[in-house]
């Protein structure tokens, strides 16, 4: 899978927040993060012109 793929998002997390549990506390929920993750990569990858 690709780069961004959502199985990598809870490594990609503790690599910047050391834990889940501390990312939640910065960012919110698990389900918010996950949707922000996830809307960002559909707004890297629309195509120009869109």
């Amino acid at each position: 899978m690709g780069e961004l793929d959502q199985d990598k998002l809870p490594d990609l997390l503790e690599l910047k927040y050391n834990s889940i549990g501390d990312a939640v506390a910065v960012l919110g929920s698990v389900a918010a993060i996950r949707d922000v993750f996830v809307g960002f990569q559909e707004q890297l990858y629309v195509p120009v012109g869109m």
